[in-house]
């Protein structure tokens, strides 16, 4: 939850600093995901922007097989958490009680798994140019991957009200990317397109048919969902 005084900094700066207030929600607000989606979407956006910064946004390579295994490890790690969670809620199996923090830290990691492994599949799909190198190389670019990571999680566990409008818009904006990105490889693929792209604006067209494809694919969820559970909320 975001916002509301949740901290003592938070009171004094709506009450002295001109024009924070619209800045920061008046009553604690959810981001749009909760946390463990939160990670997985956001981890992948904010790895995927560090590897590009790193100037490996078009590699096509997989990763080494080692860090490749400890990629598949961390999604691993998460499915575990939440079939705990799953068993724990039903009463079956009491491993240990499920938190927050750890739905967030594994979403996380999960999120940089994506980064690692989808990220090559779409760069092959799109790119023409035939960049071979592995997204990510070795255990130097893993862990600055990780202190990305890690930002995020010090952000959101921040609870800072000033904080939650630009986590909620690039947590909404996440979905839409990393759902888009998978939607475009599947088109690409269908209507055999694939490496057309030389520079970011031949990339708008096929990211753009993504990226409607997902509207239309969140919405039918959303809509199948109120058909069924209505305004209920899970727990």
């Amino acid at each position: 939850m975001f916002g509301g005084d949740a901290l003592p900094a938070e009171a004094f700066l709506r009450q002295n600093v001109p024009g924070y207030a619209l800045l920061v929600p008046a009553e604690p607000s959810k981001l749009p995901l909760e946390a463990r989606d939160f990670g997985m979407y956001v981890g992948f956006l904010g790895v995927w922007a560090y590897l590009s910064a790193r100037g490996r946004g078009r590699a096509k390579g997989m990763p080494p097989l080692p860090i490749l295994l400890t990629l598949v490890l961390f999604v691993g790690v998460m499915g575990a958490d939440g079939v705990n969670a799953f068993l724990y809620d039903l009463g079956v199996l009491r491993l240990y009680e499920p938190r927050l923090e750890l739905r967030l830290a594994t979403g996380l990691l999960t999120g940089l798994a994506f980064a690692g492994i989808l990220t090559p599949v779409v760069n092959y799909a799109l790119w023409r140019a035939n960049d071979t190198r592995p997204i990510i190389a070795n255990w130097k670019q893993l862990l600055g991957g990780m202190l990305v990571l890690a930002g995020l999680y010090a952000l959101n566990e921040s609870r800072l009200g000033l904080w939650f409008y630009p986590l909620a818009i690039v947590t909404s904006a996440s979905v839409l990317i990393l759902v888009g990105l998978i939607n475009m490889v599947f088109l690409l693929s269908l209507f055999h397109k694939e490496m057309l792209a030389d520079t970011w604006r031949d990339a708008l067209n096929p990211f753009a048919a993504g990226v409607f494809l997902a509207l239309v694919e969140l919405g039918l969820l959303s809509a199948l969902r109120y058909a069924v559970l209505g305004t209920a909320v899970l727990p």
